[in-house]
């Protein structure tokens, strides 16, 4: 769908701008500049030299000037990087296009409408009226530089002197320009016109530099800006000027697209673009970025920028791979801009991205800023651990833990890890090596019947938190002795996670426990679903900072008698997320960033909670697919609780208690299905059942959710009510094992059930 036909084009739904707190913890770490992807259309809504009549004016504004919402997003952002002491690139992300509306003779166009929300931008639903233009020499050009060169004047004069300003992105990824002498796209690029794109960005800097002398133009190149092409496909670069970068494109896949990210699949393709029939291996981004260097070397020493790359997750050759780039790259002088950051839904589960997450309740730093720590001679790290906590029943299994850094370190870390409870460890001190994203390893053999702490001591910046081990003959029997423990083991048993607001901070970026009042953005998985590479954090990322971004909201947290809980009763709360990637065949078959379970799983969630009225109707907690219709879900509807699975062949099961909470008085409610049979069940007792088999989703799980919900693309209605915890897990427990489970969280909220 043309972004001109859906004129809401909704932030936090369609697309989410960076907050402050995101450019503020990546200046906290080192990075100086970011680039800041816009859409030409939607920034000049209508062409400088459009013949519009009054209607059309009326509704997309005189041609030629900027749509000041969109504007003002753009502004927000380089304000918050202002704020933060570092720059931003405005990048015009459009490869030589515009999309446009078809205009009519008189100046109209056909089903033009307005919202009355000015930030959303007119549209037309019929699609015979959108048209995209392609920049041409040729005549009859509908996309001429005329129009380009006002566009980027009118940048210039606007934002030139924002104190948070860091260059102009020319135009990101010029590819299959039309042929000499047509006005349309190539087809693949056979026979473009190479010398379309030099000159339109030859019109752009002369313009540009009418206005302002002194700021960076970043220039990409044709064919997608593939840096081993600068050279060869760009007829008239260098350009005249000065203060000017070419910009260029390297990944590690057999495309070099950022597409391919399971090693051993791109390497069995036996191809590589840009460096010929053979195999990737380490030095691919390497061979793909050498031919721009050396261009840039040979024309004056010519400045670069590898402005799109990334490194792909779950193989440890991607990340030396991407560490030979970046070393080379830093080497040689070239800018380096990761790809995939900010946060947005649609990004949470590629398998590239610079996204950071919250585990242990501190910012998980994604993969990907290791080695460009490291290639900047930045040593900070943030060390965590993961690893199972059962070790069976008999007295005789073991788990193995691995200890980890994020981000990169100058020096070894020496921690020493000792037992409360006996047991037998393989190794007591670990060591981090120096480097990008160093690891150690140890597996802890409890004795028979145990509950043993680990804890780590050491020299680092920080060490992760205790962590229990079990070994319980009989879990359930444990809860004489201590329901907390005995809850916890069975949780470890099970591999499931639990969220409990009294962990709830006020950010996943450099956060703080969240005191009564203040906003709710991350809550740690403190239970046994994470492991190593998979954090089960929950986070809301949604940009609330002006009234322009929409009217969604973060949950509040609130306190009383001692316990923490966060309010989700305002208009329009949107709740948590944990997306997760899914398994792609000939992409990433087996990802290790997956969500728990799928609705034909054996799984189960317990939630305490409380709903303020009789009325309450919308969702507690969602395990589903962001673009389906496949869920398991803990709900309301009138405060009476529901569980509700609908699977991949529409078959549907919904439970229904038979009468309200009361209101303002916690419960808790659960879920359980064994893949064959459905259990509704609250305060502990069966309050509905069924037996349903739900067939194999085409479209697994890839995400869970705390206060709300989202399918097909769009969010769904929270119950408006408080959250004090909430466990999720595959299998299926026993109905002992469930109610020390609720017994826990009973007790978490000061109920006796």
């Amino acid at each position: 769908m043309s972004v001109r036909l859906d004129g809401r084009a909704q932030s936090n739904i369609e697309y989410t701008l960076p907050r402050r707190a995101d450019v503020a913890w990546l200046a906290a770490n080192g990075y100086t500049k970011s680039r800041l992807p816009i859409r030409w259309e939607r920034l000049q809504p209508m062409l400088h030299d459009t013949a519009a009549n009054t209607a059309t004016s009326t509704a997309l504004g005189n041609p030629g000037n900027f749509h000041e919402g969109y504007a003002s997003y753009i502004t927000g952002v380089l304000d918050a990087h202002a704020a933060a002491g570092i720059k931003c690139i405005i990048d015009v992300h459009n490869s030589c296009r515009y999309d446009d509306f078809v205009f009519q003779a008189d100046g109209s166009v056909i089903g033009l409408a307005k919202f009355t929300n000015p930030v959303f931008h007119p549209y037309t639903d019929d699609s015979r009226q959108v048209r995209t233009r392609i920049f041409a020499l040729a005549a009859g050009a509908t996309l001429t530089r005329a129009n380009y060169s006002d566009f980027m004047s009118r940048i210039a004069a606007r934002w030139k002197a924002h104190p948070g300003f860091g260059g102009y992105g020319l135009m990101n990824e010029p590819f299959n320009m039309p042929r000499p002498g047509q006005v349309v796209e190539s087809i693949d690029g056979r026979g473009q016109d190479l010398t379309i794109w030099p000159a339109f960005a030859r019109a752009a800097v002369d313009a540009i530099r009418g206005i302002d002398p002194v700021n960076p133009i970043y220039v990409g190149g044709n064919d997608r800006s593939s840096a081993w092409t600068l050279g060869t496909h760009n007829p008239g670069f260098p350009l005249p000027g000065v203060n000017i970068i070419y910009e260029v494109r390297a990944y590690l896949d057999a495309f070099n697209n950022g597409d391919g990210l399971d090693f051993d699949l791109e390497a069995a393709r036996n191809s590589s673009a840009g460096v010929g029939t053979v195999p990737i291996n380490l030095d691919t981004g390497v061979d793909r970025l050498r031919p721009a260097v050396d261009w840039a070397k040979a024309h004056g020493g010519s400045k670069l920028a590898l402005t799109e790359t990334g490194m792909p997750l779950d193989d440890p050759r991607w990340e030396e791979a991407f560490k030979r780039l970046v070393d080379y790259a830093g080497r040689n002088g070239v800018e380096i801009y990761s790809w995939g950051g900010g946060n947005h839904w649609t990004y949470r589960n590629k398998g590239i991205h610079h996204m950071p997450g919250w585990h242990q309740n501190k910012t998980l730093e994604p993969a990907m800023s290791g080695p460009m720590k490291w290639s900047a001679a930045r040593s900070q790290a943030t060390i965590f651990d993961d690893g199972p906590g059962w070790a069976g029943g008999g007295g005789d299994g073991s788990v193995t833990i691995t200890v980890y850094a994020r981000g990169n370190l100058g020096a070894p870390v020496t921690l020493n890890v000792s037992s409360s409870n006996g047991g037998i460890l393989s190794k007591t001190a670990l060591v981090i090596p120096a480097g990008p994203n160093g690891q150690d390893t140890f597996t802890f053999t409890p004795g028979r019947n145990r509950v043993a702490t680990l804890t780590y001591t050491g020299d680092g910046p920080n060490v992760p938190p205790p962590r229990k081990v079990f070994s319980l003959s009989d879990p359930v029997a444990y809860a004489a002795t201590s329901v907390t423990d005995a809850a916890m083991a069975i949780m470890a048993k099970y591999s499931a996670c639990k969220w409990e607001l009294a962990d709830g901070h006020t950010d996943y970026m450099l956060g703080v426990p969240a005191a009564d009042g203040q906003v709710v953005r991350a809550i740690s998985d403190s239970g046994y679903g994470s492991s190593p590479g998979n954090a089960m954090e929950m986070v809301n990322w949604t940009n609330a900072e002006s009234s322009s971004m929409g009217t969604m909201v973060p949950p509040v947290m609130r306190t009383g008698g001692g316990r923490k809980r966060s309010d989700h009763s305002a208009a329009n709360t949107h709740g948590f997320w944990c997306r997760k990637t899914v398994p792609s065949a000939g992409v990433q078959p087996k990802p290790r960033n997956r969500v728990l379970y799928e609705v034909n799983d054996p799984h189960f969630a317990i939630a305490a909670v409380s709903v303020p009225g009789s009325a309450n109707s919308g969702i507690v907690f969602q395990a589903s697919n962001a673009n389906a219709a496949v869920i398991s879900e803990l709900a309301f509807v009138n405060s009476r609780p529901q569980a509700k699975w609908i699977d991949s062949a529409s078959t549907t099961v919904v439970l229904t208690g038979t009468s309200p909470l009361v209101a303002n008085t916690p419960a808790v409610f659960s879920m359980v299905s064994t893949g064959t049979a459905q259990q509704l069940r609250i305060n502990a007792q069966i309050s509905g059942r069924t037996a349903a088999t739900f067939a194999t989703s085409p479209s697994p799980n890839d995400q869970m959710l705390l206060g709300w919900g989202f399918l097909n693309g769009q969010p769904r209605a929270g119950f408006g009510g408080s959250i004090y915890s909430t466990i999720t897990g595959r299998g299926a427990p026993s109905a002992d094992e469930m109610a020390v489970l609720e017994r826990y969280l009973a007790l978490k909220i000061g109920i006796t059930i």
